[in-house]
């Protein structure tokens, strides 16, 4: 019986998501669940992410006996008793033994959350903090990126995908601001002296992602929203595929928001 597992994870606390060797990665943290609960097949997961990136729906997979048949909730909660703190299964189901997690989705979606508060040792590792964005100028930068594209100028070299074509379906931002009563919105009133933002949420969904592709479009986007110049140099880059830096965004402050199916 096959089963897939949806989680979440802390990627703070790991050395990334793909199995190491001195075994310190959240597959590996996962591995050593299933092996309490008699689970010895490793997982095989939809997604890699780096290093400090966080995962808000992870979905691996893995081969279990009969013997858990209608007894998912059961699993699950045993699973997350050895997994815990750093990651929690969400949800699991019985899927065909022909299913792959990466191979058999359709399209990804991953979030990068900026904050642009006086900075946190506490946070620092689930935010990254920046001055104030232009977010006009940013989704402007933001846009050039739908569409099909030839991504190589955005990865980091290391990958074994054969092709750096990739179909970015959306690509935006939005701002988050602290209200008088301590809530967080979208939205503040017309009326009043515009605020300044607490966060800059950047979305991105997509049929696949390379090694490192959403820190790279998030810091050249970020870069490109600093200045009309900045903005028109790098529109004209991106359509000669040259990047205005090649230094990725660190991974704090991204998630892994979903994978579809």
């Amino acid at each position: 019986m096959k089963i897939a597992l949806t989680y979440s994870y802390d990627g703070s606390k790991f050395s990334g998501s793909q199995t190491q060797p001195h075994q310190n990665a959240v597959e590996d943290c996962l591995n050593h669940a299933l092996n309490h609960v008699g689970i010895f097949t490793p997982v095989i997961s939809s997604s890699r992410t780096d290093k400090g990136v966080h995962a808000i729906a992870q979905v691996s997979c893995v081969e279990c006996g009969e013997f858990w048949q209608g007894r998912l909730d059961h699993l699950r909660s045993q699973i997350n008793k050895h997994s815990a703190p750093y990651i929690r299964v969400k949800s699991m189901q019985v899927v065909s033994e022909n299913f792959h997690p990466r191979y058999d989705a359709t399209a990804r979606s991953y979030r990068y959350i900026i904050s642009h508060d006086e900075p946190s040792v506490f946070l620092s590792d689930y935010l990254y903090f920046a001055d104030e964005l232009n977010l006009h100028r940013l989704n402007l930068a933001l846009k050039c990126f739908a569409g099909v594209h030839d991504f190589k100028p955005f990865y980091k070299v290391g990958s074994d995908d054969k092709s750096t074509i990739r179909e970015i379906y959306h690509a935006f931002a939005y701002q988050i601001y602290r209200a008088k009563s301590g809530k967080l919105s979208t939205k503040f009133e017309p009326n009043q002296t515009r605020p300044k933002p607490n966060f800059t949420v950047i979305n991105f969904k997509a049929n696949g992602f390379l090694r490192a592709q959403v820190r790279l479009m998030v810091a050249n986007s970020i870069e490109a929203s600093k200045s009309d110049e900045n903005l028109a140099k790098f529109i004209s880059n991106f359509q000669a595929n040259k990047p205005l830096t090649r230094i990725p965004a660190p991974p704090n402050g991204l998630y892994l928001k979903r994978v579809f199916y």
